[in-house]
Order: C-alpha cells, then sequence, then structure tokens
C-alpha cells in the first residue's frame, strides 16, 4: 500500500514537473517568436526597404540627370521660338507699312485695281477685303454688294450700336418669358417688338427666327412656317451673332412645320432643298458648321420619308443618299469677308477706339490654320472704328521661304533637329522631317500660336551623364536616416494610439454619464409641471401661503432642472464634437429673428436672478447661411456665462450690426472680467475662469465656450474677447455674409436707413 502511494506520488511530481516544462517551453517559444517578429520588423524589412531606398535612388539620379539634358534642351527651343519670334515681329512691321501706304492710295473711292495690285506686290497677302461698315462690302465686288464710301458718318456707327444693345435688352427680356415664364404670348410681342425697333436686316433676320421658335413652342405650325419663310426670303444671307447661317435654320424649321401639317410631300422637297443648298454654299462654312447642319438632315430624313402618303420614296431616299457622300468643299475667299465682317460688327457694336495698328486673328478651317489681319479704318470723326481693310495672311509663303531662312540662321548641333509644328504636333516645315517625338516645344506668341517650335534629336534617348556615386552614398545616408525617423515614427504612434484611447475612453465616459443624467431629470421636470399644474387647478384653497411656497420650490425645481438639462445638452454635443458626429443643418436665416428669439428664451431666467438685459440688434442684417440652433446655443452660453459671472452690476448687453461683409455679434457683461494670463485659455475643453472648489460660482464642467468656438468655425467665422479683470468681458462672434449678397457696407447702411425695419433698441 505505501508503496503504491509512494508510486502514485512519484507519479503526480513527474506529471507536474512534465507540465512545467511544457509550460516554460510554450513560453520559450513565445519569446523566440517575440525576438523573431522584433528581427523582422526592425531589421529585415528596413535593410529590405533600404535596398529599395538605394535602387530608387540610382534610378532617380538618372532620370535628374535626363532632366537637366531635357532642360537644356528647352531653353533651346526658348531662344529659338525668341528668334523666330523677333523676325516675325520684322515681317509684321513691314506689311504693316505696307498696307498702311496702300490705304493712303485707296482715296475715299477705292478702285478694284488698286486692291488688286495690293495683292499682288505684297507676297505675304494671299487676298483682301475692303469693308466701309457692317455688311458694306467694297472689295472683293464678286460680293455683289453695294460700293461705299471709306468715310461713314460717326453717328451711323453709333446707331448700329444702339440698334444692337437694344435688341440685346429685348431678346433677353423676351428669353426670359419664354423660358423661366413659359408666357411664349408674351415673348412673341417682344420678339416683335424688335421688327419694329431696328432697321438691321441682321437684326431683323434674328428677330423672326426667335419668333419662328416661340410659335413652334406653342405649336402654331402654320405662323412658325410663315416667319421661317418670311426669313429665308428676305434675309438668305445674314448670320446670327455666333457666325451661325439662319438660311439653313430657317430651311430646317419649314421642313419641320411642314411635316407636323402633315405636308410631307412638300417637307421632303424643302429638306432635300436644304441638303443641296447646305453643299452648294459648303464654302462659306467651316467643317464643324457644316457637320452640325448635315446632322440636323440625317435626323429628319428618315421620318420624312416613312409617311405614308408620300409619293416616290425610293426616289428621295436615292437623292439624299447621293447628296450623303458628295463632299465639303473647300473654305472660298466669301467665308473670309464674312469673318471680317463679324469682326467689324463687334467692334462697331462695342464702340472701339480708332487706332491705326494692325490687328491679327486666327483660326482652323478645313482642318488647316489660317490667319487674318485688318487695319482699321475710322469714321469722320476720327475716334471710333467704322470700317476695315483686312487680308488673309499666305501661310504657305510663309512657310516656304521665312521660316527656312530663320531656322538657317539658327546654330544647332548635329544631333538636334529643329521644326515647325502645327497644334497637333504635326510636322510644318524644318531643316529635316524628324522621325521621333520632340523633346521639348514652345509655341510662338501670337498671333502665330497655332505654330510651335520642336526640338527632336537623331537618336532615341538622350545621352546622360555618368552616375554620381557620391550622390548615391548621400542618399544612404538619407536612408539610414529614415530609418531612425520611422523608429521614431513607432514610438510616437504608439503614444499616439494611447492618447487616442483615453480620449475615445473620456468621451465615451461623457456620453454615458450625460444619458444617465438624462432620465432622472426628465421626470423631476414631468413631475415639477404636473404639481404645478395641480397647484394651479386649486388655488381656490384656504392654504395660499403653503401654496405660495409649493409653488415657489416648484418654479426652482423648473428653472434648476432647466440649467441641468442645458448642461448636459453641453456636454452631449461636446461628446458628438469629439466623436465627430456633430452635425449642423444650414439655412438661409434673419440673424435679427434667431438672436432676439434666443434672447426672449434667456430673459426669465436672467430677470429671476436679478438682472437686465440690454440688446441693441439691426433688425436690417442680410440673410446668413447658418443653423439657427447652433447660434442660439452659442447666444444662451455666453449669455449663461455672463449671469454666472457678474456680481455686483448685473446688466448683459447683446449688439448686432454689419461690420463691411461680416455680421458682428457682441455680448457684454460688467462682471469680474478676465485676467490677460487666462484669455488664451478660455476656449480650452474643461477649462473654467474660477476653479475654486469653494467658488460661489459652482455649475458647468467648462465646455460652453469650448461648444461656442466650434459653431463658429462650423459657421466660418471668428469669435475674439475683450475683458479687463475687474471691469466686465465682451465676446465678439463674427460671421461672413454670402458672397452673393452683393450689398456693400455703404449700400447696407442706405438701405437699412430706408427700411421701417430699423435697429431695435430694447431693454428689459
Amino acid at each position: 500500500m505505501r508503496l503504491f502511494q509512494a508510486f502514485t506520488s512519484r507519479l503526480s511530481a513527474l506529471t507536474v514537473d512534465r507540465r512545467r516544462s511544457l509550460r516554460q517551453l510554450i513560453q520559450s517559444r513565445k519569446s523566440e517568436l517575440r525576438l523573431a517578429a522584433i528581427f523582422l520588423v526592425l531589421i529585415f524589412l528596413p535593410s529590405g526597404l533600404l535596398g529599395y531606398l538605394s535602387w530608387r535612388a540610382i534610378k532617380n539620379e538618372k532620370l535628374l540627370s535626363e532632366q537637366k539634358i531635357i532642360e537644356s534642351y528647352r531653353q533651346f527651343v526658348r531662344l529659338a521660338a525668341h528668334e523666330i519670334d523677333n523676325e516675325l515681329e520684322t515681317m509684321q512691321a513691314r506689311l504693316q507699312a505696307s498696307v498702311e501706304k496702300a490705304l493712303e492710295r485707296l482715296g475715299p473711292q477705292p478702285a478694284v485695281e488698286q486692291l488688286d495690285s495690293l495683292i499682288k506686290a505684297e507676297p505675304l497677302i494671299f487676298s483682301c477685303a475692303l469693308l466701309t461698315g457692317p455688311g458694306q462690302i467694297a472689295y472683293p465686288p464678286e460680293q455683289n454688294l453695294k460700293h461705299e464710301s471709306l468715310s461713314v458718318h460717326p453717328e451711323q456707327s453709333e446707331a448700329i450700336a444702339r440698334e444692337y444693345d437694344l435688341y440685346n435688352e429685348w431678346a433677353a427680356r423676351g428669353e426670359e418669358l419664354e423660358y423661366r415664364v413659359n408666357d411664349l404670348d408674351g415673348a412673341l410681342a417682344i420678339y416683335r417688338q424688335i421688327l419694329r425697333e431696328t432697321s438691321s436686316p441682321q437684326l431683323h433676320a434674328m428677330a423672326y427666327s426667335l419668333i419662328g421658335r416661340a410659335q413652334t413652342k406653342k405649336a402654331d405650325w402654320e405662323a412658325a412656317l410663315q416667319a421661317y419663310e418670311t426669313l429665308l426670303h428676305n434675309y438668305p444671307e445674314a448670320r446670327d451673332l455666333k457666325k451661325m447661317y439662319l438660311r439653313f435654320l430657317a430651311q430646317y424649321q419649314i421642313a419641320v412645320c411642314l411635316d407636323n401639317l402633315n405636308r410631307h410631300q412638300k417637307a421632303v422637297e424643302a429638306l432635300l432643298r436644304m441638303s443641296k443648298d447646305l453643299l452648294e454654299r459648303s464654302d462659306t462654312i467651316n467643317r464643324l458648321q457644316y457637320s452640325h447642319f448635315g446632322e440636323w438632315i440625317e435626323t429628319l430624313t428618315p421620318r420624312v420619308l416613312s409617311a405614308p402618303k408620300l409619293s416616290k420614296p425610293e426616289y428621295y431616299r436615292e437623292q439624299f443618299q447621293s447628296l450623303a457622300e458628295q463632299s465639303k468643299k473647300h473654305i472660298s475667299e466669301k467665308y473670309f469677308v464674312q469673318l471680317f465682317d463679324h469682326e467689324l460688327r463687334e467692334l462697331v457694336i462695342k464702340r472701339k477706339p480708332y487706332r491705326p495698328l494692325i490687328r491679327y486673328f486666327s483660326g482652323q478651317a478645313d482642318d488647316e490654320p489660317f490667319l487674318l489681319g485688318y487695319l482699321p479704318m475710322p469714321d469722320q470723326s476720327g475716334s471710333l472704328i467704322s470700317g476695315l481693310l483686312g487680308f488673309q495672311v499666305n501661310l504657305t509663303r510663309l512657310r516656304e521661304i521665312i521660316f527656312p531662312a530663320i531656322l538657317r540662321h539658327l546654330k544647332t548641333s548635329e544631333d538636334v533637329v529643329l521644326a515647325i509644328l502645327d497644334n497637333n504636333g504635326d510636322y510644318v516645315i524644318g531643316t529635316t522631317r524628324p522621325h521621333a517625338a520632340p523633346v521639348a516645344t514652345l509655341a510662338l506668341d501670337s498671333p502665330f500660336k497655332f505654330w510651335q517650335v520642336g526640338v527632336f534629336l537623331d537618336n532615341d534617348e538622350p545621352a546622360t551623364t555618368p552616375t554620381d556615386f557620391r550622390a548615391i552614398l548621400r542618399l544612404w545616408l538619407i536612408s539610414l536616416l529614415l530609418f531612425s525617423i520611422f523608429c521614431g515614427a513607432y514610438i510616437f504612434i504608439r503614444y499616439a494610439r494611447h492618447q487616442a484611447h483615453l480620449s475615445a475612453l473620456k468621451s465615451t465616459f461623457v456620453s454615458r454619464v450625460s444619458h444617465e443624467l438624462r432620465t432622472p431629470l426628465t421626470s423631476i421636470k414631468m413631475l415639477a409641471e404636473h404639481l404645478d399644474m395641480q397647484l394651479r387647478q386649486t388655488a381656490s384653497s384656504p392654504e395660499q401661503d403653503f401654496r405660495a411656497r409649493t409653488q415657489q420650490y416648484l418654479s426652482v425645481i423648473s428653472r434648476e432642472s432647466d440649467r441641468l438639462g442645458r448642461l448636459i445638452e453641453n456636454i452631449l454635443d461636446f461628446s458628438k464634437i469629439e466623436r465627430g458626429m456633430k452635425q449642423y443643418t444650414f439655412e438661409y436665416e434673419m440673424p435679427a429673428v434667431v438672436l432676439q428669439k434666443a434672447i426672449d428664451s434667456f430673459r426669465p431666467h436672467a430677470e429671476a436672478q436679478g438682472f437686465l438685459i440690454k440688446t441693441k440688434i439691426d433688425g436690417a442684417l442680410p440673410e446668413l447661411l447658418l443653423d439657427a440652433d447652433g447660434i442660439t446655443q452659442a447666444l444662451l452660453n455666453l449669455l449663461s456665462n455672463a449671469v454666472k459671472y457678474s456680481e455686483k452690476e448685473k446688466v448683459i448687453e447683446v449688439r448686432a450690426f454689419r461690420d463691411r461683409d461680416h455680421v458682428c455679434i457682441e455680448v457684454e457683461d460688467h462682471g469680474i472680467g478676465i485676467s490677460a494670463a487666462q484669455i488664451s485659455s478660455i476656449f480650452d475643453e474643461f477649462y473654467r475662469v474660477d476653479q475654486k472648489l469653494n467658488s460661489r460660482r459652482q455649475g458647468g464642467v467648462g465646455l460652453g465656450l469650448t461648444l461656442v468656438q466650434h459653431i463658429v468655425q462650423a459657421h466660418e467665422g471668428t469669435i475674439k474677447v475683450r475683458s479687463a479683470e475687474g471691469k466686465g468681458s465682451t465676446f465678439i462672434i463674427t460671421l461672413p455674409i454670402p458672397a452673393d449678397d452683393g450689398v456693400t457696407a455703404t449700400e447696407s447702411t442706405e438701405i437699412a436707413n430706408q427700411k421701417k425695419n430699423q435697429p431695435v433698441e430694447s431693454i428689459a
């Protein structure tokens, strides 16, 4: 028996030892794993990172060398562009002198032969046009417009400008009625007024297009058809202010009106005439406009061809197909003459002063750039522009003669090719056609911005300089420093996470305590109000003194419940701010109304403690984008502090006024004030001016001003304080007025004086 007990005891000891050994083994393995993790995190990974950074350092050094070489090429292209711009300026000066001399020889009645000789004498002028006024084309003669004198009376330019101003005014009013109010009859009346008030054919044509549009919206197809037919018949060459042909718009809308009137045969014929006319006049519009009108035709064609009573639909389908297969004509001289006419109209309408200098403008037509120049001509007074002598610069001549000469004067190395490119980067002219992408490019100065200078290399990649190994060593040192920074960052992150955890605990604690306090306070307030109601119902009872005291006590309970409720709301708001969950609802509000409501709600509490609240609120304050509850809470917190920290002089003043583009709200008390050392800390959380436990001003946890600051900052405003110890404090809230308010400080004062709602001054 003893032997068995000894054996059992020994076996138990062995079992305990094995368990202890196993536990030590597990702890040892955990320690080894911990050391392995430390090695991995602090040694292996940083070493790998250092290797990667070293490799990147070598690559960056190579890229830096390449960038230096490319920058040298960019400097070279800047010098080349500067040289070319100087040559082009010289060319422009010579061209200006030639045009001015030609204009002097023309006289008041120019001859066609004189302008033809100008084109022949100046190789850089491809064609020219002479306009003596808007729509008055004296050259070229094939435009079939009347010849006019070069001298235009100033009143004529003024009349044109007045008519265009009048058109813009009436058109804007009509479109307001047409689009926003949907008053089509009123819009039509205004559009017809344009016909009576103006004499310009272009303005009449645009007015008819507006009339037709409004009648189309009314589904008055007969009236719309008549308006568009009048436009097409009386003003076939008119364009709108955006240089769009109105004849194509009229033809398309005529086809639409006929289709809606079930005149399908005439509709398809009108659409076919538009297709032929568009192709015939395609040399007078650019490719974008041609495609735009072509899409209109393609959209309407299937509809008109599907009419059930249409005769010979296959014939019309073949006609449309044949027209669609034909190509657009190249831009003709008439297109450029119309551009000059549009430019002249703009100059006359805007009353541009006359300056005897050539002006240029460029564009793209048929995928080719063009450059137009014109010399303005004065009216009889010599102060305003009334006409112009325009010309098209021969870009082909410029490319073939001038640019090669310029490029030959520039010194380049054998490995560098210099060329002129267009906006798309395509080769225009140069010493040799390059085969690779440009290393650097730079656009020429105005008016030749549609061209750019490009530098190319014969080989694919720029040469690079040998790698600077000293720079690599420096990068290694930087990598080691970065490793040290990472270690410090690790320690800092641990500390920051710890602090964040403590902060989260604090926020959670505040939230829980606040919610725990809310329920009993709600019960207290409910019972106090219930007892108050019952006592009021038993007012005829003989125990008047008892009821009076009870009434007083219940009033105190209710008031203190309100005070504690505000305290809890402050704590809850602070908790939301700490967790990033505080949200505001911004709406346009009258600040005077919001402030007055907040003061009225606080006034009973202040009067119960013997305080007098004076207000001076400007009733003409503009609307602000604000959260009314937030601003109310901020003002109540300031008023509560004023009551809490005032002893002898119990007067509080609230002022609100406009200061330029801000609204200022001031709350002034005559209490204990704040020392200069404490002013910088009063907005910190949980900070109170009087921290003594035996202070008579107990209550609050130091969150009131913190919440006020957060609310004001959420409104993009500022809060400041002026205070003198023993004399009181003034808190100043500044809120921005929205940018679209559009009223200056001076205007605001004038408006305020005119309004009946004058600044409100009251004493309670």
